[in-house]
């Protein structure tokens, strides 16, 4: 009866650890490559427990996403799609998880890009590795540094000798260890660095991020949260994609439900965001090796850039959302779903074919995306070789030398563009200033002659007067004068907080 007892038990470990857990290997190498350090899926060794992972991951956002086409105008002066292959691998593909657009090329899902635990991904190498054409052998590349300390780790090797039998726990200690959830370093050091250029974010600045944001120690998945390989985050109003997952809302269960600033501030929450009030300054100078972008110019067909060298106020302005088929424009106050939001505004010059007609007529207020034409073509209309493109040059230039202009219409564009800012929140005991109060954003109208000055038919630029451009700009946004009217207070109002400071959202492994 007791060996039938203990023949049943080990069935039983037979089925937990090979069927859930199984982590041997075919061979005789003891330190083989496993736990994806490899960076290959395996369905004998990890189907068992994640059974569904290949399909999550192939239909995901991350791979299957569209890179903003407006997105490529700084940076190269033309659309996504008017790239031709390689041009696109060499840019996007770097920055690309693999799968997807790059699956053509032969690169896989690259897992490890998000999942290696140790710091050693070389981001870097693989760009280096993609960027020379050797795309198969970027992941590996990648990942040799991070493969050997896994490899050489004791839990990892005692794992092999145990084979079959090894009890799920200890499997589950060693993945945890090799490729568990994301960190925040993957997310800001791989990927998404290039949005320190456009929103100034801090993440990449570990020493010295917490001055900068309060939520420096959260990781980006407690927001950014995980449903099936599809990540939180804004979704594009043009977007096919419905399989999504929403970025976490500040009020949410575990962050700042109930909190209230009472009834006058509570009610602004009906036509802004929280941030509009918590990103009251954004960092400007080096920041982990980038700076971030004031504006860009290709009106002579060579990219020209001027950075914020220092501090600087986002701009607040109207918005509906994000879309990767339109420029990321204001809104107007009166169009149905606008919230007041905080943006890092960059400036960009180009030159476009004149096509649409919306542009056309309007070529710097047009959300269009237009028909930018290439630099190169830009830099080869200067027929006189001084360095500058004229409007008579982009528009007689023959470069077909047919005996017809190839741009006729040519217009040159001057857009502000608007890139939404999520981070750097400020509260009252971190941040680079404390959240806007009631001032910082009404009083312009608060006499006559202010009113003149802040709402006259030619702006006067605010620097004249003010050391730091003002919080908000309410003629830039639709109003004649300060909807507050003229009575505001002279001191600010302190805000009562009727509720106690949230309770710090409890962090689980991410398995």
């Amino acid at each position: 009866m007791k060996a039938n007892f203990l023949f049943v038990i080990a069935i039983l470990m037979f089925f937990i650890s090979g069927v859930y857990a199984y982590i041997g290997y075919n061979g005789n190498e003891i330190l083989s490559s496993h736990y994806m350090t490899d960076q290959k899926w395996s369905d004998r060794v990890c189907l068992g427990c994640h059974l569904n992972t290949v399909s999550e991951v192939t239909d995901s956002f991350h791979v299957n996403q569209d890179l903003a086409e407006w997105s490529a105008l700084m940076e190269h002066g033309i659309l996504l799609s008017g790239m031709d292959k390689d041009t696109w691998l060499n840019v996007y593909g770097p920055m690309h998880p693999g799968g997807g657009q790059l699956a053509e090329y032969g690169a896989d899902v690259d897992c490890m890009i998000c999942h290696e635990q140790n710091g050693l991904y070389d981001y870097q190498t693989r760009v280096a590795s993609i960027s020379s054409g050797n795309i198969t052998g970027a992941k590996e590349a990648a990942i040799e540094e991070a493969k050997m300390k896994a490899q050489k780790d004791p839990l990892y090797v005692a794992s092999y000798a145990l084979n079959i039998l090894t009890p799920l726990p200890i499997v589950t200690e060693i993945h945890d260890k090799v490729n568990g959830g994301p960190r925040k370093e993957q997310c800001s050091n791989t990927c998404h660095q290039n949005e320190v250029s456009t929103g100034a974010v801090t993440w990449m600045a570990f020493n010295f991020s917490s001055h900068y944001d309060v939520h420096a120690n959260v990781n980006c998945i407690e927001c950014h949260e995980t449903a099936k390989h599809q990540i939180g985050r804004r979704i594009p109003l043009d977007s096919d994609n419905s399989d999504y997952v929403e970025v976490k809302s500040c009020d949410s269960q575990g962050c700042h439900e109930g909190i209230s600033h009472g009834g006058i501030v509570d009610a602004h929450l009906q036509t802004i965001e929280c941030q509009t009030c918590h990103i009251p300054l954004l960092p400007g100078g080096n920041i982990k090796g980038v700076t971030p972008v004031k504006g860009f110019s290709w009106e002579n067909g060579v990219l020209e850039k001027t950075y914020h060298e220092s501090n600087f106020t986002p701009i607040l302005a109207w918005s509906k959302g994000i879309y990767n088929k339109k420029l990321p424009m204001m809104a107007g106050k009166d169009e149905e779903g606008v919230k007041l939001n905080t943006f890092s505004l960059i400036k960009g010059v180009w030159w476009d074919e004149g096509l649409d007609k919306e542009v056309l007529n309007n070529p710097n207020t047009s959300s269009s995306l237009g028909n930018p034409i290439p630099p190169s073509v830009v830099k080869a209309a200067d027929s006189d070789g001084d360095g500058k493109v004229t409007s008579a040059e982009m528009r007689s230039y023959d470069g077909n030398s047919d005996g017809m202009p190839d741009y006729p219409n040519a217009v040159l564009r001057n857009v502000d563009l608007l890139y939404q800012v999520s981070h750097n929140i400020a509260s009252i005991n971190v941040g680079m200033a404390d959240p806007l109060k009631c001032n910082d954003c009404h009083g312009a109208s608060a006499s006559e002659e202010l009113q003149n000055i802040h709402f006259a038919q030619e702006q006067t630029d605010c620097m004249q007067c003010h050391n730091i451009t003002p919080a908000i700009n309410w003629k830039l946004l639709g109003y004649d004068k300060d909807p507050a009217g003229t009575t505001v207070p002279s001191q600010p109002i302190e805000v009562i907080i009727p509720r106690q400071k949230p309770v710090e959202i409890k962090r689980e492994l991410a398995l």
